[in-house]
């Protein structure tokens, strides 16, 4: 039995980030893109990770290799602590294991705010821009636009809600240290919202591990590096199939 890959998307984007992944491996393998984007009535990173594993679970599937971007990577991380028989694989995709500091909780209410007094597209018209190298914005204006235009449907109390879960949720470290299954962490050496220093240090708690080093991307690898993101997911969900079937 084929073990699905599951992709979670982060904040200020939804299941369209996944599109070029999931399109290169259909329709022979089992590619599953659960959503959450709109849902404003999850308070915690936990309650987001325990209504992944409920929709999974409803549709029959046992134990998946997850990978998750950003806020996504919060998601897997909660579903693991919980439920780790459930992992095949954990992928940290522009993520961290680490709690915010208070610098970046500051940050994280004065997003809020904004997303009150200004709306979501003002908001995200900066928040989306932060999320791609500088180089990578200057060139592909478009696709910021197109990026802020599509996401600007999600409703500002779902928003929030994300928002406040980002900021509240704990430390995870313990998950890497204890995993007794494969984690790959994708890297952005122009990451504004993970620090590449912080991303690599991580990559010391877990026992098995593999890397992608981004050295042109922000925190947008799928999209700035999309060859290079598909070949490392694409190498590490079958090498956990292969060992699988040993």
């Amino acid at each position: 039995m084929i073990v699905p890959l599951i992709l979670l998307h982060g904040y200020g984007e939804d299941v369209k980030v996944w599109d070029s992944i999931k399109a290169a491996f259909w329709p022979n393998k089992n590619v599953i893109t659960p959503t959450y984007a709109s849902r404003s009535d999850l308070t915690s990173i936990d309650e987001y990770a325990e209504a992944v594993y409920q929709e999974l679970t409803a549709q029959g599937v046992e134990r998946g290799v997850i990978i998750g971007h950003s806020m996504g990577g919060y998601i897997a991380l909660a579903l693991a602590e919980k439920h780790p028989e459930f992992i095949a694989g954990l992928g940290l995709f522009h993520s961290t294991s680490y709690a915010d500091t208070e610098e970046k909780k500051e940050n994280r209410r004065k997003n809020i705010t904004a997303i009150e007094e200004k709306g979501p597209e003002a908001f995200l018209q900066t928040f989306v821009k932060n999320m791609y190298s500088d180089e990578y914005a200057a060139s592909h204006p478009g696709q910021l636009e197109e990026h802020v235009t599509h996401v600007s449907q999600i409703p500002p109390a779902a928003l929030k809600a994300g928002m406040q879960a980002m900021m509240d949720r704990p430390d995870r470290r313990q998950v890497l240290q204890q995993a007794n299954y494969p984690v790959l962490f994708v890297i952005g050496m122009k990451d504004k919202a993970v620090k590449p220093e912080e991303a690599l240090e991580q990559t010391h708690l877990a026992k098995n591990t593999s890397q992608l080093i981004l050295e042109k991307a922000g925190h947008m690898g799928m999209i700035e590096e999309p060859d290079e993101c598909l070949e490392a997911i694409q190498a590490f969900w079958q090498r956990i199939e292969r060992e699988d079937a040993l």
